[in-house]
């Protein structure tokens, strides 16, 4: 693989003072090895329409992740009952049942104890989240989801705090859940471990490189062949085939989920607007996607480029 020097130079000049020589030659060295294919290891299980579907699809998934003799838990399908009579999507931005369908299923296959989610807005997949950890797990006890928002109050509605709809969807399981706000994907190393988390879902700012550095952020965290969950991965495609009608959407259309999905060069698994990634084993070996990544231009400009550039290499330092 070939970059050009201002690679090299971005590196050297954000990479954590005192690593800035050992990050380089890291990168030199990594970078002789091939990318894997970035479309060999992807499979599209298609959408979740229906409940029928969901008990079959559901097999299928737990095939695929290797939990062959998988099967839904008891109260699965009244909890997505209850959850679709509420509406399919209440909120701009939230997910709709096509998706939480696929997210519950993969939860529910996987279980895992903890799970970290960058993205609260009104906290509906939080908590879709939780209900299907506690299915697994029962009562427990301690915190299931940690999930990040930047902003303290729901863009959706100025007047509402961010994560209000989840004492209403989990009542008895609110106390699973713990929301931060004012964070970002960062914050994880305040709150587990390395190889902590067995899961991840990441649906905040879609612009790239912000997706692909929410990814780095949190790998180290997440264990070693984990998953992480990204929504929007056909965001920018569905823009651009509104502007070719004349139409447009307020609030954006950015590639940022899109690319990272697409270009993913580990096992992924696509569900229409949820891609799940699977993380190497070794995570340096992000490193070489991530600097290819960076090749595409960014989405954001100005002092907020500058940040994520910043933050972007030291957190490629970290998984050196």
């Amino acid at each position: 693989m070939k970059f050009p020097l201002s690679r090299y130079f971005n590196a050297f000049r954000y990479a954590p003072v005192g690593r800035r020589f050992e990050v380089v030659r890291k990168l030199l060295s990594d970078l002789a090895t091939p990318l894997p294919s970035a479309t060999g290891d992807c499979v599209d299980i298609g959408e979740f329409r229906s409940f029928e579907e969901f008990e079959t699809k559901y097999v299928t998934l737990a095939t695929l992740l290797g939990r062959v003799r998988k099967i839904s838990p008891p109260g699965e399908l009244e909890f997505l009952h209850a959850m679709v009579d509420l509406d399919d999507v209440r909120y701009p931005g939230g997910i709709g049942s096509r998706d939480y369908f696929f997210l519950t299923a993969l939860v529910s296959i996987l279980a895992p104890r903890r799970v970290i989610e960058i993205g609260t807005l009104t906290g509906f997949s939080a908590a879709i989240i939780a209900a299907a950890i506690h299915r697994q797990h029962g009562n427990s006890g301690g915190i299931s989801v940690e999930t990040i928002d930047a902003r303290t109050h729901c863009s959706i509605d100025e007047t509402r705090p961010i994560g209000f709809e989840i004492p209403a969807l989990i009542p008895d399981l609110a106390s699973t859940v713990r929301v931060h706000t004012r964070r970002e994907s960062d914050f994880a190393r305040e709150l587990a471990a390395d190889g902590e988390f067995g899961l991840a879902f990441i649906d905040a700012d879609h612009r790239h490189p912000w997706p692909l550095l929410d990814v780095l952020r949190l790998a180290p965290y997440v264990q070693s062949g984990g998953w992480i969950l990204l929504h929007d991965i056909q965001l920018g495609t569905h823009g651009q085939k509104l502007r070719e009608t004349g139409q447009s959407m307020e609030s954006g259309t950015p590639y940022g989920a899109e690319w990272l999905f697409d270009r993913w060069p580990f096992r992924k698994i696509r569900s229409f607007h949820i891609g799940a990634i699977e993380l190497p084993s070794r995570k340096a070996d992000l490193i070489p996607f991530s600097l290819s990544l960076l090749e595409e231009p960014f989405e954001i400009s100005g002092n907020a480029a500058k940040r994520a550039r910043r933050a972007l290499y030291q957190s490629l330092a970290e998984l050196i």
